[in-house]
């Protein structure tokens, strides 16, 4: 039987394939190297965390949208809680819960869906920091471990539940 082993030339030799960037050559043969495997553990963290914290900034982009609109949006909701703190005066209402009074709609039902929502996007905010920030440092521990696969799926599963704060708010 003839074996065939692929070789790859370093330097003045010729050696069998790198296993993995985890490991070198000893003069003999391929180790794993534990400075190169906590490097790499490193790397896959800090990608992780990369991941989490982008998908978490595409979620606040959706649910926020522009940051103009979402600064007035706190201030309209700002004045409808002071229409709603001072009993909902029908003589003074303010022009951000005046605009949104439309047929069918009365400004102390304006108020409180313009409270309502505020609450809501503040509520969804609130969600995406914990989650992001929680599957961060789970990854981190994970990683420090060496539970490379226990970390992948930290992140993803906290990706997909970012991605459902994205679906309740806008449902």
């Amino acid at each position: 039987m003839i074996v065939i082993q692929e070789l790859h030339q370093y330097e003045d030799e010729l050696r069998p394939a790198k296993p993995s960037p985890d490991h070198e050559w000893n003069g003999e043969q391929w180790v794993v190297d534990a400075l190169n495997v906590a490097v790499s553990q490193q790397r896959e963290g800090e990608r992780l965390s990369t991941r989490i914290d982008a998908a978490a900034d595409d979620a606040r982009n959706v649910i926020a949208g522009d940051p103009l609109r979402a600064m007035e949006y706190a201030q309209a909701a700002a004045e409808a809680q002071a229409y709603i703190d001072e009993g909902y005066p029908k003589k003074v209402v303010p022009l951000a819960v005046s605009a949104w009074v439309a047929k069918g709609r009365t400004a102390r039902q304006a108020a409180d869906q313009i409270v309502a929502k505020a609450a809501q996007f503040n509520e969804s905010l609130l969600t995406l920091r914990t989650l992001r920030l929680k599957a961060k440092q789970q990854v981190k521990v994970h990683i420090a471990k060496g539970k490379t696969e226990l970390a992948n799926q930290v992140s993803d599963d906290a990706i997909a539940a970012i991605r459902a704060v994205v679906s309740d708010f806008a449902g």
